[in-house]
């Protein structure tokens, strides 16, 4: 079993938008963790904007440690089918 947690800390600036800062982690196995280095972490900034029929998530990553990329960027579109 692997240990990756995330934390997302948002604010609803309207109804239809909102900023957050997400941080992704991967601490490798529970019964051997990994060294310092060896660790993912990634700290993003994210845009939400909410629409009738879609929602659109978009957001720049930086990467914390040696073992993970230096910018990742994200788009998500999402759109419920209840």
């Amino acid at each position: 079993m692997i240990f990756a947690p995330a934390v997302r800390v948002a604010y609803n600036v309207s109804d239809k938008w909102t900023v957050s800062a997400e941080e992704y982690a991967d601490y490798g196995p529970l019964h051997s963790l990994y060294s310092g280095s060896d660790q993912a972490h990634m700290l993003y900034g994210v845009v939400n904007h909410t629409m009738k029929f879609l929602e659109i998530e978009a957001g720049v990553g930086v990467g914390l440690t040696s073992s993970t990329d230096k910018v990742t960027m994200k788009l998500l579109l999402i759109k419920d089918l209840n």
